[in-house]
C-alpha cells in the first residue's frame, strides 16, 4: 500500500493489514518538517505493532536534511525508508521536488546516498517512467527510469516501485507496460536481489494479475483503486493462487466500513472524525442509494452516526 495524501493512516493502514497487506505505507512526510522538528509530522509516523512491516515514504529536494530527517523515521522502529521521486503533485513537483528530481540525477544520487549512510534499515525508492527534460518542451526529449536505474546503480537499493505513467500523464488512461517490463528487467540486472514493484497498472483483478506476469515483477503497490476497496490484497493473492476470488458482499463492506470509523475514532481526536466521511463515501459507491446515503454520510460525527446509517441496510 503506497502512501496517500490524507487517506494512509494508522485507521487505514489496519484495515488494509486485516486484507492482507504484505507492506503498509504512512502518508508521505516532508523531509524539511522532519529536520525542523514538526509536532504534527512526527505524530504522521505513529503506528500500532500490528501495522509492521510499515514503510515511511519522505520528499524533499534539499540533500543536506535527509540524514537527520532519516534518522528520525528510523527512530520509531519501522522497517523501512522509501524515496519520492515519483509525486507529480504541484505543491511537490511545482518546487523541484517528486519527480522533477530527476532532471539533476546528481542530486538524486547525493540524496539516497546520504540517506543510506545515515541508518541502518533499508531505504528503497519510488518514480515514474519518464518526465520532459524542459516542461514544455517535448522536443528536448525525456528523462526515463532507465537514467534513473544507471545512478543510482552503485548503491544498495532495497526495492524500486515504478509507476507506469509520465510525469505529464499522472494519473488517467493506460500504463506502459512495455515500459514497465523493460524497466524491471534492469532494474533486476542491476540489483537482482531486490523486490520491483509496479504501480498504477489496477484496472480489475484479473488485469493486475495479468500485467504482473506481462512486466515480470515482484509484486504490486497499490493505491488509489484501494479507495473504499482494501479487500484488493485478498482478491488478488487468492487470484494468483487459485484462479479464482470471491466478490465482497454488503455485509462485508459494511462490516469493514463499521471497523474503520471506530479505528479512526481510537487513533485520532473527535475533531479528526471528518476524515472519515471521504472514506464513507467510497464504501457505498455503486449502490442504488448512494446519493441518498452520501448526504447522510457527510454529517457524521462518531462511528455510532455511522453505525445507525449502515446497519439498517441491506
Amino acid at each position: 500500500m503506497t502512501p496517500m495524501a490524507g487517506i494512509t493512516d494508522s485507521a487505514w493502514r489496519q484495515i488494509c493489514k486485516s486484507w492482507g497487506a504484505d507492506i503498509v505505507h504512512t502518508e508521505f512526510v516532508s523531509v524539511d518538517a522532519l529536520y525542523h522538528g514538526s509536532t504534527k509530522t512526527m505524530q504522521m509516523l505513529e503506528y500500532k505493532a500490528s501495522e509492521q512491516p510499515v514503510v515511511v515514504q519522505i520528499f524533499g529536494k534539499n540533500a543536506d536534511l535527509y540524514p537527520k530527517a532519516a534518522q528520525l523515521v528510523a527512530k520509531t522502529g519501522v522497517a523501512g525508508i522509501d524515496i519520492n521521486f515519483g509525486c507529480p503533485a504541484k505543491k511537490v513537483a511545482g518546487h523541484g521536488g517528486g519527480i522533477c528530481l530527476l532532471r539533476d540525477m546528481n542530486s538524486v544520487k547525493n540524496i539516497v546516498s546520504k540517506t543510506i549512510e545515515a541508518v541502518d534499515i533499508p531505504v528503497s525508492v519510488k518514480t515514474r517512467i519518464s518526465l520532459r527534460k524542459i516542461q514544455g518542451q517535448p522536443e528536448a526529449g525525456d528523462i526515463t527510469v532507465f537514467d534513473f536505474i544507471d545512478a543510482l546503480a552503485d548503491l544498495p537499493i532495497a526495492a524500486l516501485i515504478l509507476h507506469g505513467r509520465s510525469y505529464e500523464v499522472p494519473f488517467t488512461g493506460p500504463v506502459d507496460l512495455d515500459m514497465l517490463k523493460k524497466a524491471g528487467q534492469k532494474f533486476k540486472e542491476i540489483f537482482p536481489d531486490a523486490p520491483f514493484l509496479i504501480n498504477g497498472s489496477f484496472q480489475t483483478v484479473e488485469s493486475v494479475v495479468e500485467d504482473l506476469k506481462y512486466t515480470k515483477a515482484d509484486g504490486i503497490a497499490l493505491s488509489r483503486a484501494l479507495y473504499g476497496r482494501p479487500w484488493l490484497f485478498k482478491q488478488i493473492k487468492d487470484y494468483i493462487a487459485t484462479g479464482e476470488y470471491q466478490e465482497v458482499n454488503w455485509a462485508t463492506i459494511k462490516e469493514t466500513a463499521i471497523k474503520h470509523a471506530n479505528l479512526l475514532w481510537e487513533s485520532k481526536n473527535d475533531r479528526a472524525f471528518v476524515e472519515m466521511r471521504k472514506h464513507l463515501l467510497f464504501y457505498v459507491k455503486g449502490r442504488p442509494d448512494a446519493t441518498e446515503l452520501r448526504k447522510q454520510l457527510v454529517r457524521v460525527e462518531n462511528p455510532d452516526d455511522v453505525a445507525k446509517i449502515l446497519k439498517p441496510l441491506k
